[in-house]
């Protein structure tokens, strides 16, 4: 605060709460609105937004409300302060922060242009839409906001000429062109989801391990091809990303000696520290660990247990596909629901900007539901006894000076994954895999089900959004797919090409695939005697390849192992596709063309009807399918396509 300026604090400020907000205030340039502590612990100071002059507190802390100019006082924005409250009635608590920041930034950016009076007139008023419109594509242009941010700043003016000017906002807003940005984000590499889920799978499984059979330190995190070890300090997680601390040994799982000490801060360009301060640092190491194999709630152990947790949150939200406001309301009481009933797998929210509905996400009887199983015992143990009624929650930050945890906040899931990526990057998670956020996470569940074929129905169901929501947001492709995609389409073209210029001297060479083998990879062709067929042939996604006329198959234990495989994932599908209907009437025609053809090889001897035997007790018995279709099945069963 800038008081050469004249700025000052209100001295007779009012706090008033959402149920306050219908009542006539005769001096609404006193008002600060108090929202839920869980979205803003300090009163929005919405009466400061009456005078043209407006500063910002020193400390970020400070609940005074925000300084201002007293001589700065508008009396006609009175007006604009007691309709901003009549239009934050019915909205959440969320919705009311966002449009009052943006809305707060377009009041600051008039008084800097020196709009005093905010709109005199509708001539005014679409001047100034004109020029703040400019000032934010200027922010565009010079890659200081995305597009989609300078919309959010952009809905700031819109509310504030819709308020003030109702019958002529149309006109107003039509005064100049609306910035429009490119619906969702862009969708997210399939390669760096299977790095970060695995990042999350390890961390929620070995550390809810280590802390329900209160292991010793050191921990050890298997992750892929690597491992991360753990020391109970603030800098002990030791891995491939992050750099050696001197007082660790990880390799060796222990305490540093005092000559490895002295070699490790060479390399790291620290300082040579004397004999007494080497074995200082070293006890103060050995002393934690002791410690921390001491106390099963230590409180590094329970500062573990907070990240095990967001890392079964991720999955659970890579599972469902929920956004965060519906994970939020995810309750104890019906995971436990879940947990014991042989029919329900779904938890349940309401989708606040869909009035109210009721929305279900679908975890599975598989993966999901073990998750979930390990997941409730680790909250059981973090809690110690102290009841939440959500699934999730938030925990207070945790010190060494810990007293038992009494109080557990809100779960934030925005925020929470944003931290948790934080958290793992550089250390669990290779710093080149970019953050993988919860829209991102529900575009990679959509784009997932829409590769397996199931119906562009049944994967908006599954996400409880529209169809043409979901056409329009969630289905785009990622880069690397599209890539892919052009390459085997200029590998075709090429392809037909040599063909061309044999001009049928040789046949094509044959060649294997998933099904079988192919002897014109690259043309699939619908077989005639066949007529119209539930699943086109495509040498892609090989579901297709028994309709083709260059399909080969031999009477052999590879090909025989091959088909019944297919036949395995085929019946998967159609027995946990959320869209039973249509799962039947694309699956069901291939799986009968399967035993089709199994059984007019069987018949050709003994010996190969044995062969198809053995290898159907191999494949529904035992489960070992062929390497491309367990990979197939393994990729459907992460994105919860089956369970």
């Amino acid at each position: 605060m800038n008081n050469r300026q004249g700025f000052s604090h209100r001295a007779n400020t009012i706090v008033i709460t959402l149920s306050e907000i219908t009542q006539e205030f005769s001096e609404p340039e006193r008002l600060r609105l108090q929202l839920s502590p869980k979205v803003k612990k300090k009163p929005l100071d919405i009466g400061s937004l009456a005078y043209s002059l407006r500063g910002k507190n020193k400390k970020f802390h400070d609940d005074q409300g925000v300084p201002v100019v007293m001589e700065s006082f508008v009396e006609s924005r009175r007006e604009l302060i007691v309709r901003l409250l009549e239009s934050f009635v019915g909205q959440r608590d969320t919705t009311i922060a966002s449009n009052f920041y943006f809305i707060e930034y377009f009041l600051n950016w008039l008084n800097a242009k020196g709009y005093k009076e905010l709109f005199i007139s509708s001539k005014i008023a679409q001047q100034a839409y004109r020029e703040y419109i400019e000032h934010l594509k200027y922010n565009i242009v010079n890659k200081k906001w995305t597009p989609r941010t300078a919309v959010n700043f952009q809905q700031g003016i819109i509310k504030v000429v819709e308020i003030l000017c109702p019958d002529d906002s149309h006109h107003i807003l039509a005064g100049a062109v609306k910035i429009v940005a490119e619906k969702g984000s862009n969708p997210a590499n399939a390669y760096h989801v299977e790095l970060y889920r695995d990042a999350c799978l390890a961390i929620a499984r070995q550390c809810r391990s280590f802390l329900l059979n209160n292991k010793p330190y050191p921990i050890v995190v298997n992750i892929g091809g690597y491992e991360v070890v753990g020391f109970p300090s603030r800098n002990g997680w030791l891995g491939p990303f992050k750099k050696a601390v001197a007082s660790y040994n990880a390799a060796e799982r222990r305490i540093s000696t005092a000559d490895e000490y002295d070699v490790a801060c060479y390399k790291l360009g620290r300082k040579e520290l004397s004999k007494s301060d080497v074995a200082r640092a070293l006890a103060s190491a050995q002393a934690n660990l002791n410690s921390a194999n001491k106390d099963e709630r230590h409180w590094h152990r329970l500062q573990m247990a907070g990240l095990a947790a967001k890392a079964y949150a991720n999955l659970l939200l890579l599972i469902t596909g929920a956004t965060p406001t519906e994970f939020d309301q995810f309750s104890h009481a019906e995971a436990l629901t879940v947990e014991k009933s042989p029919i329900k797998n779904e938890l349940s929210a309401v989708k606040f900007r869909a009035r109210g509905k009721k929305t279900l996400y679908n975890i599975g009887r598989s993966t999901g539901l073990s998750l979930l199983k390990e997941y409730l015992e680790l909250r059981e143990w973090i809690l110690n006894g102290v009841s939440h009624d959500r699934l999730f929650f938030g925990m207070p930050p945790v010190t060494e000076n810990l007293s038992p945890i009494k109080k557990f906040s809100e779960f934030a899931t925005s925020d929470s994954i944003f931290n948790f990526y934080d958290s793992i990057s550089g250390v669990f998670l290779d710093p080149q895999v970019p953050r993988i956020s919860p829209r991102k996470m529900r575009k990679h569940k959509s784009i997932g089900m829409h590769a397996t074929g199931v119906s562009s129905s049944a994967v908006a169901i599954s996400l409880n959004h529209t169809e043409a929501t979901n056409q329009s947001t969630y289905a785009e492709a990622p880069t690397e797919q599209l890539e892919a995609e052009f390459g085997k389409f200029w590998e075709a073209v090429r392809h037909a090409a040599q063909v061309v210029r044999q001009r049928g001297e040789r046949a094509s060479e044959r060649i294997a695939t998933g099904a079988g083998h192919c002897e014109g990879f690259g043309f699939p062709t619908l077989t005639r005697d066949l007529g119209a067929a539930a699943i086109e042939p495509n040498c892609r996604t090989q579901y297709g390849c028994l309709y083709c006329e260059h399909y080969v198959c031999h009477s052999d234990g590879e090909d025989i192992h091959k088909l019944l495989s297919l036949q395995f994932v085929v019946d998967a599908l159609r027995k946990f596709a959320p869209d039973a209907s249509h799962a039947e009437a694309l699956y069901q025609e291939l799986s009968i063309r399967v035993e089709f053809i199994l059984e007019a090889l069987a018949a050709r001897s003994s010996v190969v009807q044995q062969l198809v035997e053995n290898f159907r007790v191999k494949v529904f018995e035992y489960g070992e399918l062929t390497t491309f279709w367990e990979v197939r099945l393994s990729r459907y069963e992460k994105m919860g396509v089956v369970f």
